[in-house]
C-alpha cells in the first residue's frame, strides 16, 4: 500500500468529505486525466462512479495514484474504457475521435509537461474531482491489481469494450495469408473447383466469429469446469498448480485477475469478464488438496469474493448470477470441502463458516440443498 493510499483511507474513515488539507495534498500529488473533445450529455465514469457530462467537461483531477478504470459511452452505446496505473502528479491526455466514436492517446513530450501543468489552473472549473466517496469501495475491489496485472491482461489496442470487434475465422485466415503473400496457395485451396475445402462455419452453416486480434482481454487460460463437474469429490489441484506456475508462482496475480475480470463485467459490462470470473471461482472451489499448501490463497480468495458480493447491486444476482445458480452450487462445494478437509486449518474453516453465514443471511441462499 502506497503512502498516498494510506493517507486517503485514513481520511475516508473520518467521513465522506475530505479535510481541506487532504484536498490540497491530493491536488498537488494526485493525477490528472484530460479527456478532450468528449460530447456533452454523454456518460463518463471512473471506478465506481459515472456522470452525464456538461459542455465544459474536460476531464478529471485529484486522481489517487494507483490502478483505476476509466470508461465512457455516447448515445446509450456500449461502454468503452481502459485501465491505467496513474502515478503521483501524472497528466494523462486522451482525445475523442468523433468519426470513430472512440478515444485515442495524445502523447506528451517531457518538454511539454510544464506547460500542460500551468494550463491546469485555467482548466480547473472544467475538471471534475475524483469521487472520493467511492474510493474505499474501489480499493476493496481492486487491492490485488498491480500495474503488472494491467500490462499482462489489457487489450493491445488499449481499449476494453462491451461491443467486441469481431472478425470471421475465414476473414482472419485470408488476411493473414495476404500478409504472408500466399494468395496463390489460398486460391488453389478455396476456389469453385474445390467444393470440399475447409470452411470456417459452425454446424448451422454460420460463420465462426472471434474477437479481432489485439482487441481481446488477455485473460489467463483456465480450465473450465462444467456444472456437472462441480460436486464434492472433484479434485483439480494439479491444474491450479500449473496455472500458478504460469503466473510466476504468485497467487496474488490469480486473485488480481479475478478482480480485474469482475470489474470488466460489473463496470465495463463485458460479458467475457463474467465468464473468466466464473472460471476462477469454479477452479478454486475444486482444489481441496491445496488448502494446506495454498492457505494464503484461499484465505484471501474468501475475502476477495466477500467484497465483490458485498458491492454487487441487488439485481445483479437476479438478472445474471442466479440465472444458472452457479454461485450457490460451487460455493456449497467449497464450504463442504473446507469443512471436511484435513488440510484446511482452523482459521480457514472459521473464515469459511463466517462467509457462509453472511451469504445465507444477506441473499437467503441455502447451501445445504446442493
Amino acid at each position: 500500500m502506497s503512502d498516498n493510499t494510506a493517507i486517503l483511507l485514513q481520511a475516508m474513515r473520518m467521513g465522506d468529505q475530505l479535510p481541506p488539507e487532504i484536498v490540497n495534498y491530493m491536488y498537488e500529488n494526485g493525477a490528472f486525466l484530460l479527456f478532450l473533445g468528449f460530447p456533452s450529455a454523454s456518460e463518463f465514469g471512473i471506478d465506481y462512479k459515472s456522470w452525464k457530462t456538461g459542455e465544459k467537461f474536460m476531464g478529471l483531477k485529484m486522481i489517487p495514484p494507483g490502478v483505476h478504470f476509466v470508461y465512457c459511452s455516447i448515445k446509450s452505446s456500449p461502454r468503452i474504457g481502459f485501465f491505467h496505473n496513474f502515478k503521483a502528479g501524472e497528466i494523462v491526455v486522451k482525445k475523442w475521435n468523433k468519426q470513430e466514436e472512440t478515444f485515442e492517446d495524445e502523447k506528451i513530450d517531457e518538454s511539454e509537461i510544464p506547460a500542460k501543468r500551468r494550463q491546469l489552473k485555467s482548466m480547473d472549473n472544467s475538471l471534475a474531482p475524483y469521487p472520493y466517496e467511492n474510493y474505499r469501495s474501489w480499493y476493496g475491489l481492486t487491492d490485488f491489481i498491480t500495474p503488472e496485472t494491467v500490462d499482462r491482461v489489457h487489450p493491445i489496442c488499449g481499449r476494453i469494450t462491451a461491443q467486441a470487434e469481431l472478425v470471421s475465422l475465414e476473414t482472419e485466415f485470408m488476411e493473414n495469408a495476404e500478409k504472408e503473400q500466399e494468395e496463390s496457395s489460398i486460391r488453389s485451396r478455396v476456389d469453385r473447383e474445390n467444393p470440399v475445402r475447409t470452411r470456417f462455419v459452425d454446424q448451422h452453416g454460420l460463420p465462426i466469429m472471434k474477437i479481432r486480434e489485439g482487441y481481446e482481454i488477455r485473460f489467463q487460460e483456465i480450465p473450465q469446469l462444467t456444472a456437472s463437474q462441480s460436486r464434492i469429490g472433484i479434485e483439480y489441484s494439479d491444474r491450479l498448480y500449473r496455472l500458478l506456475r504460469g503466473l510466476g508462482g504468485d497467487y496474488k496475480q490469480l486473485l488480481a485477475e479475478m478482480q480485474i475480470a469482475f470489474v470488466c463485467f460489473l463496470i465495463g459490462q463485458v460479458f467475457e469478464g463474467f465468464e473468466q470470473w466464473k472460471r476462477i471461482i469454479h477452479l478454486l472451489c475444486c482444489c481441496p488438496n491445496s488448502f494446506g499448501s495454498e492457505k494464503q490463497l484461499f484465505m484471501a480468495f474468501v475475502r476477495v469474493l466477500f467484497f465483490q458480493l458485498k458491492e454487487c447491486p441487488t439485481d445483479f444476482f437476479v438478472d445474471i448470477v442466479s440465472r444458472d445458480n452457479f454461485l450457490t452450487t460451487t460455493l456449497s462445494m467449497l464450504f463442504a470441502n473446507i469443512s471436511e478437509s484435513a488440510h484446511a486449518g482452523e482459521d480457514l474453516k472459521k473464515k469459511s463458516e463466517q462467509f457462509k453465514q453472511y451469504l445465507s443471511k444477506q441473499f437467503k441462499w441455502d447451501f445445504n440443498c446442493n
